[in-house]
């Protein structure tokens, strides 16, 4: 389920295809695990097109930040690329379909944003 979103004022996500989403007064990328990660963004807008297409449920994909395994729980990573979950103190919101490593393109699931507290 993909849905669009209005970018943040002044906000350019045109090169951010793959990576987390997260909403800050409109859409946003994440920065830290602990946000609440919307989706994925499947098609980012400019300064121009100030809007963005966000999958928030159902299968996409994503930039790996690290080494994933599939059928792991993910999670934003500090530059907005997924990476395996810690465990706590972070926000799980989708599953990998596919393994990766860093730079790889992989099959998600998003399911919704979960914290997890330790």
């Amino acid at each position: 389920m993909i849905f669009t979103f209005a970018n943040k004022a002044a906000t350019n996500l045109s090169a951010k295809d793959g990576y987390c989403a997260k909403y800050d007064s409109g859409a946003n990328i994440c920065s830290a695990i602990t946000d609440q990660a919307i989706g994925i963004i499947t098609k980012g807008g400019d300064t121009t097109l100030l809007q963005s297409e966000i999958c928030v449920h159902g299968e996409c994909a994503a930039i790996c930040g690290g080494t994933i395994t599939a059928g792991q729980m993910i999670t934003p990573h500090t530059d907005s690329t997924v990476v395996a979950s810690a465990g706590s103190g972070c926000t799980e919101f989708a599953i990998a379909l596919e393994s990766g490593v860093a730079g790889d393109w992989i099959k998600v699931f998003v399911l919704g944003g979960h914290k997890q507290w330790a």
